[in-house]
């Protein structure tokens, strides 16, 4: 099977965001979000970077269980937890642009991934960023 190239793998991100944005005007966002493609995982964290959600397939693709990481510190699963942890930080303040990139999680054996991943802010019914949902796939794509 021939790997998918940058743009076709943030394509699918995009396409699986759109998708959890209309099911959260639906009211049926916790379903979809639970449904994810293949491949495709799903996390939320609030305004303290702590998760609050994960999807199954982000899971699955980690090797954790959902007690290992919700209500945990998302930086605890990546790698580079310091420039994450800032990067994370301008993003709930404003102050970084939200386009795809890459980070590298660690796997609940030890083992690194690269993963690409996209985010969307969370806002509360005012407008204002109380986090942070990404959706991410592993970051193994063709120039």
């Amino acid at each position: 099977m021939e790997l998918p190239t940058r743009d076709e793998l943030i394509a699918r991100l995009t396409e699986f965001h759109d998708r959890l944005d209309a099911a959260e005007r639906e009211g049926r966002l916790l379903e979809a979000f639970r449904r994810s493609p293949p491949g495709v995982g799903v996390h939320e964290i609030d305004a303290d970077r702590v998760l609050r959600r994960v999807s199954p397939e982000e899971l699955r693709i980690l090797g954790y269980d959902e007690a290992d990481m919700v209500g945990r510190p998302v930086t605890e699963f990546i790698v580079m937890q310091e420039a994450s942890q800032r990067a994370i930080d301008q993003k709930l303040k404003g102050t970084r642009e939200l386009k795809p990139f890459l980070r590298t999680f660690r796997r609940k054996d030890g083992t690194a991934v690269p993963m690409m991943l996209l985010d969307r802010l969370i806002k509360d019914h005012r407008g204002d960023v109380v986090g942070i949902r990404t959706a991410m796939t592993e970051a193994r794509f063709r120039e």
